[in-house]
């Protein structure tokens, strides 16, 4: 081999060299740099999970579903009405049955017949009947010559308490016996109206309910 041959192989064996040897140090620095990379992958500090605080959690209240009654609407207030005064309307009188005034006509008949005894009694059913035409039936009585059945019609006339009798009650304290005259008395105080009572104290300041009349005084005839 020659010398210029052997320079020649030299020089290209010296490139090849160098092209090798580049590629070594460069195979050797890309693994440096990708340790190096991972190393500082590594050495990055994990962030810290961040511990999200607990949501507590409301309790749902269900709401109520209104009633159908509290749902319907109220109703609007009625307005008062004016206060207007109410007069009591008289009620009918009842007109007695002919029934009724047979009965009655009957009593009135026994009232003035001559049996005393039933006289009274027909006195006594009067009293349980209903009626101003009863109370107009006993008034009769109150002229009957008898001083007994006088003195029971006054008594029943009292009971009744009948206003429509104290004119002929009034009347009759001008009767001849005492023992009527006190009777219609008693009979005018139970009905208690005022010309009632008026007549009474007239009567017990002229001493006609006395057992005895004063002096000099004399009845109405």
């Amino acid at each position: 081999m020659t010398k210029g041959s052997s320079d020649t192989l030299y020089e290209t064996v010296f490139i090849v060299g160098r092209h090798v040897e580049g590629d070594v140090k460069l195979s050797k620095s890309s693994k440096i740099t990708k340790k190096g990379s991972k190393a500082k992958a590594k050495s990055k500090p994990k962030p810290s999970k961040t511990t999200k605080p607990k949501v507590t959690k409301k309790p749902v209240t269900k709401k109520k579903t209104p009633d159908k009654k509290t749902t319907q609407k109220k109703e609007a207030p009625t307005k008062k009405k004016s206060a207007t005064k109410t007069t009591s309307k008289p009620r009918p009188k009842k007109t007695p049955s002919k029934q009724d005034i047979a009965v009655l006509k009957e009593l009135e008949v026994d009232m003035g017949g001559d049996d005393e005894q039933v006289s009274l009694g027909a006195i006594g059913r009067l009293g349980q009947m209903k009626g101003t035409e009863v109370t107009e039936v006993l008034i009769l009585g109150l002229k009957d010559p008898r001083h007994m059945v006088r003195i029971h019609v006054a008594a029943q006339l009292g009971e009744r308490k009948d206003k429509k009798s104290v004119d002929a009650l009034i009347e009759s304290l001008q009767d001849e016996s005492i023992f009527v005259r006190q009777t219609v008395a008693g009979a005018l105080e139970n009905i208690g109206s005022t010309k009632a009572k008026k007549a009474v104290t007239k009567a017990e300041k002229d001493g006609v309910l006395l057992d005895d009349l004063p002096e000099g005084k004399r009845l109405d005839s």
